[in-house]
């Protein structure tokens, strides 16, 4: 996948808005089958971008299930489980807690609409300090079209952010 501007080659332009959006959608189609459509939920625990598969079509197949856990099922708000995933994807609450829940993977699926957005990997140690971590660095910007201006983005930053916040 030519997401990565820094995957490109000089005569390769990176992905469509379209197929970015496309691809978005179908990991969100993934994640909602796992914790809403089926009994008993399933926490992906490792959405990443590596872990997208794409056809020629750009249609979505989630991958790599080895860290998958069954919800939390009855009244139960949470599974206690020893903190495993990606660094970069990894929800601050389930890392510093071990409590994982649905919102654990809405977090990284945040991380990854960010990617699909901006180009950008969830980590770049090649980048600038303050820009190395793409939360952290999309956290402090205070206009949208600093993350991708080429796109004219025009959303409300604040109502993004509050959205990773929940």
């Amino acid at each position: 996948m030519l997401l990565f501007e820094t995957d490109l080659e000089p005569d390769q332009t990176p992905l469509s808005w379209y197929t970015r959006m496309k691809i978005a959608v179908g990991a969100a189609r993934g994640i909602e089958y796992l914790h809403c459509k089926i009994s008993p939920s399933v926490i992906y625990r490792d959405l990443k971008s590596a872990n997208i598969l794409l056809d020629k079509e750009f249609s979505v197949k989630l991958s790599d299930f080895g860290l998958a856990k069954v919800g939390p099922v009855g009244n139960r708000t949470h599974v206690s489980t020893r903190v495993m995933g990606t660094y970069g994807y990894c929800a601050p609450e389930y890392a510093m807690s071990g409590r994982l829940t649905i919102k654990s993977d809405i977090y990284s699926f945040g991380v990854v609409l960010l990617e699909l957005i901006s180009g950008r990997k969830a980590i770049d140690l090649s980048k600038p300090n303050g820009e190395q971590y793409l939360v952290a660095w999309v956290s402090k910007i205070n206009n949208c079209n600093q993350i991708k201006p080429e796109l004219n983005l025009s959303f409300n930053l604040t109502v993004f952010f509050f959205s990773f916040s929940r």
